[in-house]
């Protein structure tokens, strides 16, 4: 009589990619929750995240960072917009560029929120010690450059 795997469960027997999206959605489905509390949901917070890094993004280079639908990042620069917790701005050097940046209401969100994500990745990452953690951060950046590289 074999033994099977509960269900839900991942196995031996699953390959790579099938982990890597396990994993995405189980982090998602926890981190979801947390924001819905206060009322962001996952596209505005890695906006918020994007800007809050790197001062101004356009909407193409947030996209392009998160490898996310186009109208997903349209909609939570939309709704940010509204909410005051972003504004656009035309690129000085390119008109046909908005550059994205946080407001003072958006910039109080994002530091309410950070230590969130914080905590949610702190306590994910204790299941790792600092070896297992660096090569699986080395072996994640050398597999997304690899995935754009065949993109293109």
């Amino acid at each position: 009589m074999s033994m099977q795997k509960p269900a839900g469960q991942p196995g031996p027997d699953d390959h790579v990619l099938t982990l890597c999206h396990m994993l995405s959605n189980r982090i998602g489905k926890a981190f979801v929750a947390e924001m819905e509390a206060h009322e962001i949901t996952v596209a505005e917070w890695r906006v918020l995240l994007t800007l809050a890094l790197n001062a101004t993004a356009s909407g193409k280079e947030i996209t392009e960072r998160w490898a996310m639908d186009k109208m997903a990042v349209n909609r939570a620069i939309s709704s940010l917009q509204k909410r005051n917790l972003i504004e656009k701005n035309q690129s000085s050097e390119d008109r046909r560029v908005i550059n994205l940046m946080l407001t003072t209401s958006g910039q109080n969100m994002y530091d309410t929120l950070v230590p969130i994500a914080n905590q949610r990745y702190h306590k994910l990452m204790a299941g790792l010690d600092k070896p297992e953690e660096q090569h699986l951060r080395a072996t994640l950046l050398k597999m997304i450059l690899h995935a754009d590289s065949l993109a293109d």
